[in-house]
């Protein structure tokens, strides 16, 4: 199941019991809708779809730090623990540093190269900072 599958039957479970964090389910749906839509027309991919899911968590996180009332807090939460549980597993430190290490034998001469590889086995479900700081500490590039 697509993480759009996922986030669609989560906003259908939500707007039948009235949830009033329905529409902010709603909202991240067409974002993610429209991301494909102002790229050529066309349909999101799942790359793209985890993206705006990412960003959308990112700006929740942004908001929580603000000094907001506690029922909007709440909502925020409940907000954030639903678009979080639709995303799929990020690679962990582990799986980055082992895949590196049978990747590459001797040191690479460029960081830009390692990021490629960890890109094409990873794609989004990667953090390429802390992959990229992995990367430092293994090959020091």
């Amino acid at each position: 199941m697509s993480v759009t599958e996922k986030l669609k039957a989560e906003s259908m479970a939500l707007r039948k019991v009235r949830s009033p964090v329905a529409p902010a389910i709603v909202f991240a749906l067409s974002e993610i809708e429209k991301f494909g839509k102002n790229n050529g027309n066309r349909e999101t991919t799942e790359d793209e779809a985890i993206k705006v899911i990412q960003k959308l968590i990112a700006t929740i996180d942004e908001n929580l730090k603000l000094n907001i009332d506690d029922g909007r807090r709440i909502a925020l939460n409940f907000e954030k623990q639903i678009l979080s549980g639709v995303l799929p597993q990020m690679a962990s430190e582990e799986e980055v540093r082992s895949y590196l290490q049978s990747s590459f034998t001797e040191a690479p001469q460029n960081k830009g190269v390692i990021m490629k590889v960890l890109k094409e086995k990873f794609g989004v479900l990667v953090d390429m900072k802390r992959a990229g700081q992995i990367a430092t500490e293994l090959y020091g590039v």
